[in-house]
């Protein structure tokens, strides 16, 4: 009788027992992966945010090399060249982009501007004819240039200024925690070498800027303006949300935040005399 009780105590898992584990594990498989995941974004945006303070800083250093005057966000001088890290000339267009202008205050550091996957894929044209030009139009973030600096290719630019309506100096500024001048970026579809990357571009568009049509500039649902991410970023002003929806945002003051496509339709963000979320300057003589 003993020896029939011993047997009895001695059976397997049963299939239900067995399905019961199973199952706990892929849950713990499944919760372990979505954590890691959650850690390695983390662990990228705080990276990111790190160099974008680093441009940040250089971005001032080069204001106050030139009297208080921004770099220009992009020059149509073609005669004004720039010296690469390895001493090479650096011609226009690439010259007009505002990443060589920076590079030297970041001691032609280029970690700070291609961050995470940014570098990696920049690092498969070292050496390449096409590095300097390359590099020039994808970096990490993105220029607010239009209103911080200007653009020579932008037709209201020459209104603008004449109007005093875009930041030039530091002085133009009255309130530098608010105003954006980087934010990461994407290229837009159909720009140059957009199918090679995914991530990175060189300038940064507003939601509303003067036009002959509406001013708002970002895409629309039936006709209503939407700050509804797309997959095109040109929809709205090449930033990029690759920050678990958000983007990353740099201000003028130093500071670095995370905020919404709705948050960056405030044109209060954008352009130093803007007194309404959808500012909208008249350039008429």
């Amino acid at each position: 009788m003993a020896i029939d009780k011993i047997h009895k105590s001695k059976h397997g898992f049963t299939l239900i027992e067995l399905l019961i584990v199973i199952a706990i594990i892929a849950l713990l498989v499944g919760l372990t992966t979505v954590v890691a995941a959650k850690v390695a974004t983390s662990a990228k945006s705080t990276k990111e945010a790190s160099a974008l303070r680093s441009v940040l800083q250089a971005y001032t250093l080069a204001t106050t090399d030139h009297r208080g005057a921004f770099i220009a966000g992009y020059s149509n001088n073609q005669t004004e060249t720039f010296t690469g890290p390895d001493g090479e000339v650096i011609p226009w267009p690439a010259s007009g982009r505002y990443v060589w202008r920076i590079l030297p205050y970041l001691n032609n550091a280029a970690a700070s501007l291609y961050v995470n996957e940014q570098s990696a894929w920049l690092n498969q044209y070292a050496g390449t004819e096409n590095y300097n030009y390359i590099a020039s139009l994808f970096p990490s973030f993105g220029l607010n240039s239009e209103w911080m600096g200007g653009d020579a290719r932008t037709t209201a630019m020459p209104a603008l200024e004449s109007k005093r309506l875009y930041g030039k100096f530091l002085s133009d500024v009255p309130h530098p925690s608010r105003q954006l001048v980087f934010a990461s970026a994407k290229a837009p579809d159909g720009s140059d070498e957009v199918s090679l990357i995914k991530e990175g571009y060189f300038e940064i568009k507003s939601p509303y800027f003067p036009s002959a049509g509406n001013a708002w500039r970002w895409h629309t649902i039936d006709g209503t303006p939407s700050t509804i991410p797309t997959e095109n970023s040109g929809d709205h002003g090449n930033l990029s949300t690759r920050h678990s929806g958000e983007v990353l945002a740099g201000q003028l003051d130093g500071s670095t935040e995370f905020l919404s496509l709705n948050e960056l339709a405030d044109m209060r963000r954008w352009a130093p005399s803007a007194n309404s979320h959808d500012w909208t300057p008249s350039i008429a003589p």
